[in-house]
Order: C-alpha cells, then structure tokens, then sequence
C-alpha cells in the first residue's frame, strides 16, 4: 500500500475561514491516522485577490492550531517552470488550444467551443484551454460516495491560463499534488463538481 500524503492548500485571500479549518483539521486527522505525511501549500496564483500578510497568518493559525505540516511549505508564486513545462507538455499533445473569447461571450453554460477550431479573424487569443471529450468522469468520495462528470456537456473546455497570463488553479493543482505525490485530499463540498 502506497504511502498517505494529504495536503492542505489554502489561498491567502484573508484569515482561514471555519470551513478552511475544518478541511485543514480533517486533512490532518486523516492522514495521521494512517501514519501519512501532511504537506501544506499556499495557492497564492491571484494577486489581485491575495492579502497582505495573509499566508503568515494561515501558517501562524495552523501552528496555534497544533496542526505540524511535513516538509517545507510551498509557495504557487515560486512554481512557473513545473506550470509553462505543463503547458508545454499540453500543446505538444494537441489538447490545449488558444481561446478569444470573453466572458460575456462564453455565458453562464459549457463553453461553447467557439475557439476549438482556431480564433477567429481579427480576434487575439486572451487564454488557453484543454480540450475536452464527452467521456464521463467519476471519482470516489470518501463522504458523498461516487460522483461522476461529463465534463463536454456540464462546464466545456475549461482555461488552464487565464486572459489576464496567471495560471488557472485547476493546472497549478494537478501539477502540484502530482510533484508532490498527494494521493489524500480533503475539500469542502462546494468544490466537488469541480474535482473531475
């Protein structure tokens, strides 16, 4: 049986928050249990949304908190080389494409796949996305049991890079938990349609 390494990864976005706790202490307890490493990361990709201050005061509460983390923690900011090598690895692949489209453009839906084919004439390309089939993907929570996602019909091509050249959260995680070895993640609930 592979080793249990659970990770905590907050956003320095302000103080930890009551769910922030709960999934940091549920994370921790899981993983102890099973004699495991409890890695802890600081997702701080937004500027624009971060606080001053903010990732000192998560770590000092998760000290107070008697929560140790294994390791040195790590910052997001510091890992550009591990996401540009990502998205080169992507367009090698052929599954990434540049998209111009806004968000008025794209609406509330599933992407649309406006840009799948190529941007349009006289149009710059803001983000990258992947490309996405109509392949159901499931996967098993511990807690609400398996949830499944055809990612085609229920969000589209999702971004990997954003119009405004920061990284999308959802490649810096999968690139991250993977360098790492994370095979443990707690998270709150709200964010399980977006596992998949």
């Amino acid at each position: 049986m592979p080793a249990v390494i659970g990770r905590f990864a907050p956003s320095p976005t302000g103080p930890l928050h009551f769910g922030s706790v709960v999934a940091a202490l549920a994370s921790y307890l899981e993983v102890r249990s099973r004699s495991g490493r409890w890695l802890v990361r600081i997702d701080d990709l937004d500027p624009p949304r971060e606080e001053t201050g903010a990732s000192a005061l998560i770590l000092e509460t998760l000290e107070a908190l008697g929560l140790q983390w294994d390791g040195d923690v790590v910052f997001q900011s510091a890992r550009s080389d591990a996401y540009d090598a990502a998205l080169d690895t992507l367009a090698r692949t052929g599954l990434m494409f540049p998209c111009a489209c806004t968000r008025r453009q794209t609406g509330t839906g599933p992407y649309p796949g406006t840009c799948r084919s190529g941007v349009r004439a006289g149009a710059s390309a803001r983000a990258l996305r992947i490309r996405v089939d109509d392949q159901a993907i499931t996967i098993n929570d511990a807690v609400q049991g398996p949830f499944a996602q055809t990612l085609a019909s229920e969000c589209g091509d999702f971004i990997v890079r954003r119009s405004d050249g920061y990284y999308a959260y959802h490649l810096a995680v999968v690139v991250d938990d993977a360098a790492q070895g994370v095979n443990e993640i707690v998270r709150g609930v709200d964010l399980l349609d977006s596992t998949p």
